[in-house]
């Protein structure tokens, strides 16, 4: 016979189990947490937004989202603010974290789905599809997905159309020490890729600190940098006279811009704009 507690660690571990797997019924009565802006953007497009009660800092479209409570920044969730919401289902993005958190969180029977960093339109489709089949919205992930890749055909006949194969520096930071570049393997890398250019950075990876030799050296035409990155270092024309900066054709040119870090590197369903609109900044002479 089973006692008390065997029946009680039965029932904890079948809500867990029901947490964890898919619930691909009809979304109405679902209280949606998004964090990472790339997936509040497809919980949006999945025509999802009534649903969602609340997201992260980095959510800044569509301008409804902004209007909803915030639970922080996605790296560093605390698992009690959002339990405090009530929600049912977490939908997060990749690196968001820490585990323990949403560990924790999972624990308390809400059901975490985590969505994989992309890196590219293939995996923009993806990951609409994968919340799509979540939520049981696989019909209108199709949707979304074929606006997409329609969309990205377009997009990709624009850059190709355009002139010259510029040489591109992405700086999470310039100014005091020595500035953070993206190297391989980053968002940066790959939408600088997308756009027709030639990442002066990919001899390393991940976002590393780059000596002032290797900046030099690279001789970067273009310099990108987060649009209040370069608000906070002083300005285009504050980063072009870095003594470092100042010795490369982007300092010596003036092109140091500033790009919106979730429409140009968070590689959610408007990738195809970030695409193009990146393209026409850094293939357009000043």
């Amino acid at each position: 016979m089973i006692g008390r507690r065997g029946l009680l660690l039965s029932a904890g571990a079948g809500l867990l189990a029901a947490a964890c797997s898919p619930r691909p019924e009809a979304a109405s009565g679902e209280r949606i947490i998004a964090v990472s802006g790339d997936v509040t953007e497809i919980v949006y497009a999945l025509g999802l937004g009534p649903q969602l009660i609340a997201v992260d800092d980095t959510s800044s479209y569509p301008a409804a989202a902004e209007a909803l409570p915030h639970v922080g920044y996605f790296r560093q969730l605390a698992a009690e603010g959002i339990l405090s919401l009530g929600p049912t289902t977490l939908v997060a993005g990749g690196d968001a974290g820490p585990a323990a958190a949403l560990t924790q969180i999972e624990q308390a029977g809400v059901r975490v789905v985590t969505v994989p960093p992309a890196r590219g339109v293939a995996d923009v489709a993806a990951n609409l599809r994968q919340v799509g089949e979540a939520f049981g919205r696989q019909t209108e992930a199709e949707a979304a997905v074929a606006t997409l890749e329609r969309d990205w055909a377009a997009a990709q006949a624009e850059v190709t159309a355009l002139p010259g194969r510029p040489r591109v520096l992405f700086l999470l930071t310039a100014g005091a020490g020595s500035p953070m570049a993206g190297g391989r393997d980053t968002a940066a890398d790959a939408i600088i890729g997308l756009a027709g250019g030639a990442n002066t950075g990919a001899d390393h990876e991940g976002y590393k600190p780059i000596s002032t030799e290797a900046l030099v050296a690279g001789a970067p035409e273009v310099i990108l940098m987060m649009s209040h990155a370069l608000d906070a270092a002083g300005g285009a024309a504050r980063v072009a006279a870095l003594p470092a900066i100042a010795l490369t054709p982007a300092g010596r040119e003036g092109r140091i811009i500033g790009v919106d870090p979730l429409l140009h590197l968070g590689f959610g369903p408007r990738l195809p704009q970030a695409a193009r609109e990146l393209a026409q900044l850094i293939r357009t002479p000043a």
